[in-house]
């Protein structure tokens, strides 16, 4: 009976450890998607400030 208790504790422990796994992996896919939309803006951005650096009265 003992061992059937300790089998369930590793069990428990297991889904546990699969939980955090997955949460992990969701914030890594996360902040590597919130990267790829900040540098594929930013070129954007540079782009819009030049041409209104060039393109301003102030020269």
């Amino acid at each position: 009976m003992e061992a059937a208790g300790k089998a369930r504790m590793r069990h428990g422990s297991r889904r546990g450890q699969t939980a955090l796994e997955y949460i992990l992996v969701f914030i890594a896919l996360s902040a590597a998607v919130f990267a790829a939309v900040h540098f594929l803006k930013a070129p954007s951005r540079v782009a819009v400030h030049t041409t209104d650096v060039i393109c301003s009265e102030r020269l």
